[in-house]
């Protein structure tokens, strides 16, 4: 099944926000990744949503605070048909594993807009992306 790549941005009117891109239904690479990461997941209809008002951003680690490293740390998530998230996959390091993680820690106290699946939520993976900089 073919998803279209969208974007997201959590909340335009907040600057804090900005580099937040949520990355849903990814593209052939992505969607194959991940239905070959969890072949038991039915597909489904890849327009899930981040509701960032249920989550506080991503903070930089104290140990990177000095540092000026920047990147992008691409997560799985596998959401679950209660819109909350079941399991956590690093599908592209950011470079440093402390904003990696920072990025995880956060996002996996979000709520996501389930997937449907024939008109009912249904449990389905989808990417989120944090762009650190």
């Amino acid at each position: 099944m073919s998803r279209t790549p969208s974007t997201f941005d959590a909340v335009p009117s907040s600057p804090f926000w900005k580099p937040f891109i949520a990355a849903l239904g990814l593209a052939a690479m992505g969607a194959s990744a991940c239905l070959h990461a969890a072949p038991a997941t039915p597909a489904a209809d890849a327009r899930q949503g981040v509701d960032t008002s249920t989550c506080a951003r991503p903070e930089r680690p104290a140990d990177e605070m000095g540092q000026k490293h920047n990147g992008t740390s691409t997560w799985q998530f596998l959401v679950g048909a209660d819109g909350k998230v079941i399991d956590a996959k690093l599908q592209k390091s950011s470079g440093y594993r402390p904003l990696d993680e920072a990025a995880r820690a956060a996002l996996v106290k979000c709520r996501f807009k389930p997937a449907m699946l024939d008109g009912q939520a249904a449990q389905a993976w989808t990417a989120v992306q944090y762009v650190w900089n």
